[in-house]
């Protein structure tokens, strides 16, 4: 029994020696099994270099002048370099050929991508949805390097439809330091010190009188606004009123020229002519030749306390609608667009053009505080109220021209004037709902309010 039991202990440990001897190549094989993954974790990194990103081709309008679009240009060939996949191909348009031209071409279903345009076009062009709303496009993070004021004049009925590069276009009070040491702080002051200025040649205080668009600071300082929470003309109204009587006054009391458009107000100050006068950011270039160091800026005067409020807007990129059908394009105009509105490129256009930023912390740029001149502009920019940009602004512009010439002239009364305007606005707004948003029953087009940046 014990010899059996021997032999078959013997037979086990053969067996066992055998399967051991034909299960090496088994112990092995997990060995060649954790290797494999190491061959497949450098796959992706080569992978990520091979394929090159897809060649895209994105087309841009603009509407700027010949110094700027040369600049414009350098920074897509920037941007280009950055993003060797993206062409930007760049047209020049004047203003309202842009507006017409891309009406035309986004019906026809051949829009360019993407757009710079003034505030004002974000009316038309989302009443007629051929553009895509911001947020369609980017995420809260990204608008929050831009102060809200910034973005108030590109939206419409609360959607906001550009993404703003700059922020200005805003009048302010200029003045000849030759004339007049220091500004008045209030219209009380202006008024007295405007009256013992003028002599001679010399004209103490100028403005374009009968402009609606200088009109809308004196109109806000009386509590009032052409447009109301729901984009419809508002003037038949007490502020309304008090602001014509105002300025009527300042014209009675010969504290302005009997006469005075731009041209007027614009002339007298760069001849040494005018102690103070209401004009926009746009201007100081000419102004700094004109009168060199003599020249100072200032926010222009409260009145009865209140600021002056003068409207304010900027340039916007606004996106056609179709780029959202396309991830690729979409993804190719989105960088674009971010590129172009960074704090880098607002910087470049600050120190280039003294362009007054839409960034928050380009706003708090050393440059700005250190520039009599930009600290003036900001210091009036912070008082301003946003364009609307709704297609009703257009309607309110042309009602409030002529009740406004009225009263000036003295051919009408403020209150029946504020009657007037009202009516020709209402007038005008029933017909935007009869595929009329950008021309009048006449067949001409509505003229667009100062845009000169």
């Amino acid at each position: 029994m014990k010899k059996n039991l021997f032999v078959l202990l013997s037979v086990l440990v053969v067996a066992s020696l055998a399967l051991a001897a034909c299960g090496t190549p088994a112990t092995e094989a997990p060995v060649a099994a954790t290797e494999a993954p190491a061959v497949a974790t450098e796959a992706p990194a080569v992978a990520t270099e091979a394929p090159a990103a897809e060649p895209i081709t994105i087309t841009f309008w603009e509407q700027e002048g010949e110094d700027v679009d040369v600049f414009i240009d350098g920074l897509i060939a920037d941007f280009q370099a950055a993003n060797p996949n993206i062409t930007v191909e760049r047209t020049h348009y004047e203003n309202e050929a842009l507006r017409d031209q891309f009406q035309t071409a986004s019906l026809a279903e051949a829009a360019p991508d993407v757009v710079r345009v003034p505030n004002d076009f974000a009316g038309p062009f989302s009443t007629l949805e051929i553009i895509a709303p911001v947020d369609a496009l980017f995420d809260d993070a990204f608008l929050g390097q831009f102060f809200p004021g910034a973005l108030d004049p590109a939206k419409v009925a609360g959607t906001l439809w550009g993404v703003p590069d700059n922020y200005g276009n805003h009048l302010m009070l200029i003045y000849n330091k030759s004339l007049i040491a220091e500004p008045p702080a209030t219209f009380e002051e202006l008024i007295t010190v405007s009256k013992e200025l003028t002599a001679g040649d010399v004209q103490g205080f100028a403005y374009n009188l009968n402009e609606p668009f200088w009109g809308a600071g004196f109109y806000g300082a009386f509590g009032g606004w052409p447009l109301d929470e729901n984009d419809q003309p508002t003037f038949d109204n007490q502020a309304f009123i008090d602001y014509l009587t105002f300025v009527a006054s300042l014209k009675t009391d010969g504290v302005v020229p009997a006469e005075c458009d731009y041209a007027c107000a614009d002339t007298l100050m760069k001849e040494g002519k005018a102690a103070m006068i209401i004009n926009g950011d746009w201007s100081l270039g000419d102004y700094t030749t004109a009168l060199g160091e003599n020249l100072g800026v200032a926010p222009v005067p409260t009145i009865n306390g209140n600021p002056y409020t003068e409207m304010t807007a900027g340039k916007y990129f606004m996106v056609s609608n179709a780029v959202l059908d396309d991830a690729a394009r979409q993804e190719a105009v989105t960088k674009f667009i971010t590129y172009m509105t960074s704090a880098e490129v607002q910087k470049m256009w600050l120190d280039e053009f003294k362009r007054l930023p839409s960034n928050a912390e380009i706003a708090k740029d050393p440059s700005i505080a250190s520039d009599p001149i930009l600290a003036g502009s900001m210091a009036d920019l912070s008082v301003g109220r946003g364009q609307p940009a709704a297609p009703q602004m257009r309607c309110a512009f042309d009602a409030w021209r002529p009740s406004l010439e009225g009263v000036m002239a003295g051919t009408t009364t403020p209150v029946d004037a504020a009657a007037a305007a009202q009516a020709s606005a209402d007038a005008c707004v029933a017909t935007l709902g009869n595929n009329q948003v950008f021309v009048t029953p006449e067949g001409g087009h509505f003229h667009a309010p100062p845009q000169i940046l």
